[in-house]
């Protein structure tokens, strides 16, 4: 008996564990596999969709820089901004708006006028936008010039318009 146990666990002991090993690193290449082709499927579906979604009248949540608001976004590559600031003046801005629904998150340009006029870079809020639901929408711009790199935590800040469809 005590022949076995030495002479036969050691090599019985490896078997098992080499198995184990094969098959949890063919589960992991596998669980990879499907979470890839499931984050191309949820891609293709949203950037199909958010370039139509977007269209229309969407009411902003109010934030640190305004109490309320709204934006429209049109079939032909316009918008219409207009919010009422926390100290009461109104604003309103207006202008062409591009999308580049190949990045992840997908980047919007909400230039003043037309994107394509000298120096519009100077006067572009650019974002990242992402479809929360149907009916919400999250766009954050930078103060700097350039792309946010994630979205905030703190969706009341000055730089996120939380969109909503108006009922």
């Amino acid at each position: 008996m005590n022949y076995f146990s030495t002479n036969c666990f050691k090599p019985l002991l490896l078997i098992i564990v080499l198995t184990l090993l094969v098959c949890c690193s063919t589960l992991a290449q596998f669980t990879t596999d499907t979470i890839e082709t499931q984050n191309t499927l949820d891609k293709e579906s949203i950037t199909e969709d958010v370039t139509q979604l977007i269209l229309g009248k969407w009411e902003i949540l109010p934030n640190k820089r305004s109490s309320k608001g709204s934006i429209m976004f049109n079939q032909n590559g316009t918008y219409e901004l207009n919010e009422q600031l926390q100290d009461g003046t109104g604003v309103g801005t207006k202008g062409e708006y591009k999308m580049n629904i190949d990045k992840t998150p997908v980047k919007i340009d909400l230039c003043l006028d037309k994107c394509s006029n000298p120096g519009s870079e100077w006067t572009t809020r650019f974002g990242i936008l992402r479809v929360l639901s149907n009916e919400k929408l999250e766009i954050r711009t930078s103060p700097d010039n350039n792309y946010p790199s994630d979205f905030s935590n703190d969706t009341s800040e000055e730089y996120t318009m939380i969109l909503t469809k108006p009922k």
